[in-house]
């Protein structure tokens, strides 16, 4: 017994219908969707590209602060230029320079179109970057070298400076090193060695509440020997010498070749480092007031002949523009003391 087709038939036809709708309905929504993750995809690649531009404007201008502010704007104009941002193509670029704060803020904005945003009535949207980098001096400081160097003795005119004394005419039973991370020997070796790990602050800095170390009494020959060995024997082949690490730039000062920068992480050089300042050493074991920070480059150490009770290591002291990423804390600029930190910000 045949039944009647013909209601099923327009059923099926009927549902057809209907799924072709549903289809083409969730089509236009994740075409929609794929759209938008295009143009948002691109307008936070455009973002990034911006925010590389600010950074990069801010630090090279704030590294010519606080002595030539306007040079400090025209470098951060030049690199957010070298960096892609064409004002004649309608970028807006803002640069601040504040006297006061010894900071540099860049701000770039672009517009940016949509590409498939326009189907919904989406043109353009505005990216924005902000930057902002100041530079200062240390203020608390992980990191140093424990040796406390005699203000009397430092000079920025290349001549070197013994910072491990010879003790076979001791005085006062002191001879350099600082009691930083804790007393004894093994712990003055693995400071020498890695920097210190104890955060310390300097009577530079106003906000400094302790600028005091106590003095590590004895001549701690074997410590000297394989803290300083360590620090030579780790150094790059290729940031060995002075002029491998140190690029002059003007009125006495350097910047550091970025593969050999022990303050942005970098690995290649441990012979470059900071070191406090002191007055003087006290009879025995005192504390001693940290002036400031300054930078010292090791120039020579000869294992075979740090024994008995010499131990010499020398240095030359030099003005340095850093840029850190130790565990440093950036305080008020100091132009005595050599060390000019750059860093963003914001």
């Amino acid at each position: 017994m045949r039944g009647n087709t013909a209601p099923r038939v327009r059923a099926w036809h009927a549902e057809r219908g209907q799924a072709l709708i549903i289809f083409v309905l969730a089509a236009a929504v994740l075409f929609g969707f794929a759209a938008m993750a295009i143009d948002v995809g691109l307008i936070l690649h455009e973002r990034r590209d911006l925010q590389n531009a600010a950074d990069a404007a801010a630090l090279a201008g704030a590294i010519e602060l606080p002595d030539s502010p306007g040079v400090a704007y025209a470098k951060a104009q030049e690199w957010a230029q070298n960096n892609g941002v064409d004002t004649a193509a309608g970028d807006q670029l803002d640069i601040t320079v504040d006297t006061a704060d010894n900071s540099v803020t860049v701000r770039v904005e672009r517009e940016q179109g949509f590409i498939f945003g326009r189907v919904l009535g989406l043109v353009s949207t505005d990216v924005h970057a902000d930057a902002t980098a100041r530079v200062g001096s240390p203020l608390n400081l992980a990191g140093i070298l424990p040796f406390g160097v005699l203000e009397s003795a430092i000079g920025y005119d290349g001549t070197p400076t013994v910072i491990k004394y010879d003790a076979n005419n001791p005085t006062n039973g002191n001879f350099g090193p600082l009691r930083i991370d804790g007393n004894g020997a093994a712990v003055l070796e693995q400071s020498i060695m890695y920097g210190t790990q104890t955060g310390v602050c300097a009577l530079s800095q106003p906000a400094c509440v302790d600028p005091t170390a106590t003095t590590e009494t004895g001549n701690t020959i074997g410590a000297a020997r394989d803290g300083f060995s360590y620090r030579f024997g780790n150094t790059s082949s290729a940031c060995n010498d002075f002029n491998e690490v140190l690029i002059p730039d003007g009125d006495g000062a350097y910047r550091i070749n970025a593969p050999c920068n022990p303050f942005t992480g970098s690995s290649g050089s441990l012979r470059l480092v900071l070191v406090p300042v002191i007055d003087s050493f006290p009879n025995g074991s005192k504390p001693v007031t940290l002036k400031y920070f300054t930078a010292l480059f090791l120039n020579s150490f000869e294992n075979n002949r740090c024994t008995g009770n010499a131990c010499e290591v020398t240095g030359t002291f030099v003005k340095i523009v850093a840029d850190p990423s130790n565990d440093a804390t950036l305080g008020t600029y100091d132009p005595i003391n050599g060390v000019k930190f750059v860093r963003l910000v914001e």
